[in-house]
């Protein structure tokens, strides 16, 4: 069992908190992103126990859908992303998600602020923040072997 570290969250402070529990997580699958001029909202789907579990929509229901699959052997190393101004609130307003394979994105506009959440050799199994009608804040859970 390795250690887990929680990185961020990024963004501002509006909305409500989300999170998930990564204890006994066993892999992300893969993320839907809805996004326009910003990040509207992102859902996580995992898998504990070898069954799918999907978190809740966190942020609201607008924007263009996208969405990553991981294959088997795929992980995400890192999330990078931009926090920004946007109809008056800080929020993320961009994200780009890297895997052990490829980068996903960016989605959203790369306007504001960079910040990146690499996972320094270990691998995202969860992540946490906070949305409200958009994704306020976003940060990721990292499991070191």
């Amino acid at each position: 069992m390795g250690s887990m570290t929680k990185m961020g969250p990024c963004g501002g402070n509006g909305g409500g908190g989300m999170d998930m529990d990564p204890r006994s997580v066993d892999r992300i699958v893969g993320v839907t992103i809805h996004h326009g001029h910003t990040i509207d909202s992102v859902s996580v789907i995992y898998e504990r126990n070898g069954l799918e579990q999907q978190t809740g929509k966190w942020g609201g229901g607008g924007g263009g859908r996208s969405e990553i699959r991981l294959g088997p052997n795929e992980y995400f190393t890192g999330v990078r992303g931009h926090v920004g101004q946007f109809q008056g609130n800080t929020v993320v307003r961009s994200l780009t998600f890297v895997s052990n394979l490829l980068s996903f994105g960016p989605y959203g506009r790369e306007e504001g602020t960079p910040f990146t959440l690499p996972a320094a050799g270990g691998k995202i199994v969860g992540f946490h923040g906070r949305s409200g009608v958009y994704l306020d804040a976003f940060g990721t859970y990292v499991k070191k072997n």
